[in-house]
């Protein structure tokens, strides 16, 4: 799923303005380019390529588009028009 909307980390992950990390002090939009940039460990680990952040934001193999939807949604972030599917056709993984 590429969104049609870039939600930024610190929106998604709903972390803590009182105690803020380097990418959301320089507000940077695409944290994981900024992981990689510094050398951070959760590149090294391939953390990013499983991140709500990054999946969200890019082409995503790992999460249906419906269950993004559910993640946002959940987070107060998403507000979709959709049909959701019949009870028993997919499961919610959050």
């Amino acid at each position: 799923m590429v969104a049609e909307k870039m939600y930024n980390c610190w929106d998604i992950m709903q972390c803590d303005e009182n105690n803020p990390c380097r990418v959301r002090v320089d507000k940077i939009s695409k944290c994981w380019e900024w992981v990689a940039l510094n050398n951070q460990v959760q590149c090294q680990y391939g953390l990013c390529d499983e991140c709500i952040v990054y999946l969200y934001n890019n082409e995503n193999t790992l999460l249906t588009n419906w269950e993004l939807e559910q993640v946002m949604i959940g987070r107060g972030l998403y507000k979709p028009d959709i049909d959701l599917p019949e009870s028993g056709d997919e499961w919610i993984y959050i």
